[in-house]
């Protein structure tokens, strides 16, 4: 037999269960995030002065953990293509129509061909948030002296 619940055992269920279900009303909590999966062709120069135009892909989140990655694809006159590449262990993001920071290293070169480890190139990525398929200039140093500006339209959240 169910024994009777006393009016303040009620009121304490009552206060336990009306803070949880406001919880399924709260605004859920975003990391930030950029993301560029279709930029356009831009201008990258090696520190020799040479330069190649070619095609970005950007991704950076901080969710679970931050991560992120760049790659820089140029074609080649034979019809195969030469990439440059990196990884992110920093982002700064202010959404939605704000500045981003991304910085890392390079992983990857096969258009310049630096005598350095490719590993031990720091490199930072800045550029606009955009909205609405505004198109902004995205920009990327390294710190041996490697630029490149890309025309994208990064969506950051």
């Amino acid at each position: 037999m169910l024994k009777s619940i006393n009016s303040r055992t009620i009121i304490i269920i009552i206060l336990i269960l009306i803070p949880v279900s406001l919880l399924d009303y709260l605004p859920e909590a975003r990391a930030p995030s950029v993301a560029l999966t279709s930029g356009g062709l831009g201008i990258f120069t090696c520190p020799n002065g040479e330069q190649h135009e070619g095609a970005i892909s950007i991704s950076a989140t901080t969710t679970p953990s931050m991560s992120g990655e760049y790659d820089i694809e140029i074609p080649t006159p034979n019809g195969t293509s030469v990439f440059k590449s990196g990884v992110f262990n920093y982002v700064d993001v202010h959404p939605p129509s704000d500045a981003f920071k991304l910085a890392g290293k390079e992983t990857r070169d096969d258009i310049c061909g630096t005598l350095e480890s490719t590993s031990s190139i720091p490199i930072t990525i800045t550029g606009e948030c955009v909205v609405g398929g505004v198109v902004s200039m995205i920009k990327f140093m390294w710190s041996n002296g490697q630029t490149a500006n890309f025309p994208g339209d990064p969506t950051c959240t």
